[in-house]
């Protein structure tokens, strides 16, 4: 697998930003309320957000693919939800964290990644689980798939 700091950090965290933005606007038009809101607004912006998991999670650039299709499959198995600002964060890196396990040799523990997340590790354990039963442990993405997605970051 190619490592994510091959590609060009700036323009992979925005061409992953410009994804995800287009499945949570459609997401986001239902209007419902979403069980994972946030209390507050990182200080950092969700761009330099992604530059950093993106430097610090040392996954596959195949996980950056990977993580847009769970975000989308997610939406479309929870349409009644609503995803808040804040809420994508905590989203963003719990979907990372569940796709370098599964893809990935993960090198480092749920406590590396809620600190670098900026969020606590009980959320993360909490919310890793969460995110598992409502996407049905539904992980697999085939291959064919995994390289639509990638031909974005290329």
């Amino acid at each position: 697998m190619t490592s994510a700091l091959d590609y060009n950090v700036d323009q992979t965290s925005e061409m992953f930003l410009k994804l995800s933005g287009q499945i949570i606007y459609r997401w986001n038009s239902s209007g419902k309320i979403c069980k994972f809101s946030q209390r507050t607004l990182p200080k950092i912006g969700y761009s330099d957000y992604l530059k950093r998991l993106l430097l610090y999670s040392d996954c596959s650039i195949q996980c950056y693919a990977i993580v847009l299709i769970y975000l989308d499959r997610f939406t479309t198995k929870n349409e009644h939800l609503w995803l808040d600002q804040a809420s994508l964060y905590t989203l963003t890196l719990v979907l990372l964290v569940i796709c370098i396990k599964f893809w990935d040799d993960h090198k480092y523990q749920n406590k590396y990644f809620a600190k670098l997340g900026g969020i606590s590790l009980r959320l993360l354990n909490e919310m890793e689980l969460e995110v598992l039963e409502l996407l049905n442990y539904d992980l697999f993405v085939s291959e064919d798939l995994i390289f639509r997605y990638m031909k974005y970051f290329s």
